[in-house]
């Protein structure tokens, strides 16, 4: 999948924000699940993938 730059830009601040808000409730995303986040804003995977990643690893939904 191919972005563009203003797409890897929107999605690295949605990243960030995510984990701010993460860390502000006193927690901290898995490495495992940050690898995932990076690759969300290189443009590897989708939000769809992405999600469905991080509900596998936690067994939610």
């Amino acid at each position: 999948m191919s972005i563009t730059s203003e797409e890897r830009d929107r999605r690295a601040r949605s990243v960030t924000d995510a984990r701010q808000a993460s860390q502000l409730e006193g927690a901290r995303s898995t490495e495992e699940t940050r690898r995932d986040q990076d690759a969300y804003v290189r443009g590897e995977i989708d939000v769809e993938q992405l999600g469905h990643r991080v509900r596998s690893r936690y067994g939610i939904g």
